[in-house]
């Protein structure tokens, strides 16, 4: 503890001293330090892709049912109002609903990917990750030979993965809908809303009504709630499947990795494994300032 108050030159010698008597320990530092394992901290891409799917699919499933409002006596302007409010908010959900079942029906199968990346990253045999030219063979694997070489080239799994079972034929038709929709493909016919006719500049619709509602009713045959929701959770299954190959200790372990959002990376052995806790603890000295905020010149 330090009893008496201290200049911003104390400190500035104090700084310079603690410096000095590092340097002066600096070989036997180096030699400590070259006896730590070294990690790398990554983002765990599965995490924040799990999170951002999870959040879409209770949004869809929890969407409110808002039916088309019936037309309001003109004449009542309280009745009109409620109108315009009740056609608001069915103009919300249709924006909000078919706007994340875009978004999961493209990061659905990303995050399949990134699953079963992590499950190579964390298991993959040492003859294997050691050696350039067939890991890069392996990760470069179409999707059902790589996910069928993972009990040969991983660790950890107690029978191979079975592609003829009814859970990852599944799983193969959502991923397969995926180069479609990540690319960004658009085929106007097949995923037309209306058909619309022009007389010069007047358009003429085949049918007629409420070419709003029909809009709408057109968006969900498009997006389709249902399928984009059976798909996500067709993934899923198949991705708990993959989990269930694994023996009982592999996949204690696995379970521990595949939830922590910045898992560590020892860059010897080539391990990923959980290293830190969920939480950040910081802890700051009231009144204590840093070298830069010192009325010194260094």
């Amino acid at each position: 503890m330090i009893a008496e108050a201290m200049s911003d030159q104390d400190w500035k010698n104090l700084i310079l001293g603690l410096k000095r008597d590092f340097g002066r320990m600096g070989q036997a530092k180096s030699e400590m330090t070259r006896s730590f394992e070294k990690f790398v901290v990554f983002q765990n891409k599965f995490v924040t892709l799990a999170d951002l799917c999870a959040e879409m699919h209770e949004a869809i499933t929890d969407a409110p049912s808002e039916g088309m409002a019936k037309m309001p006596d003109l004449a009542s302007k309280r009745a009109v109002k409620r109108w315009e409010a009740q056609e608001r908010r069915r103009s919300k959900r249709v924006n909000d609903l078919y706007g994340n079942c875009l978004k999961l029906r493209l990061l659905t199968p990303i995050m399949a990917e990134a699953f079963i990346n992590m499950v190579i990253l964390v298991f993959c045999k040492d003859k294997v990750r050691n050696d350039p030219e067939l890991y890069g063979a392996f990760i470069r694997l179409k999707l059902p030979e790589r996910l069928a070489a993972l009990s040969e080239h991983c660790d950890g799994f107690s029978r191979p993965i079975d592609l003829k079972s009814a859970i990852y034929g599944d799983f193969k038709r959502v991923m397969d809908k995926r180069n479609f929709a990540i690319h960004g493909n658009m085929d106007p016919v097949r995923e037309q809303i209306e058909t619309v006719y022009f007389e010069g500049t007047r358009p003429l619709f085949v049918d007629g009504g409420d070419n709003i509602g029909r809009l709408y009713e057109h968006l969900e045959t498009i997006h389709t709630p249902q399928v984009v929701v059976a798909d996500y959770e067709a993934v899923h299954l198949f991705l708990v499947e993959i989990t269930d190959h694994l023996t009982d200790r592999h996949r204690i372990f696995f379970d521990q990795v595949i939830t922590d959002p910045f898992p560590g990376y020892e860059v010897h052995k080539k391990r990923v494994t959980r290293i830190l806790p969920n939480h950040n603890i910081r802890g700051v000295m009231p009144g204590m300032r840093y070298d830069d905020e010192l009325d010194v010149s260094w």
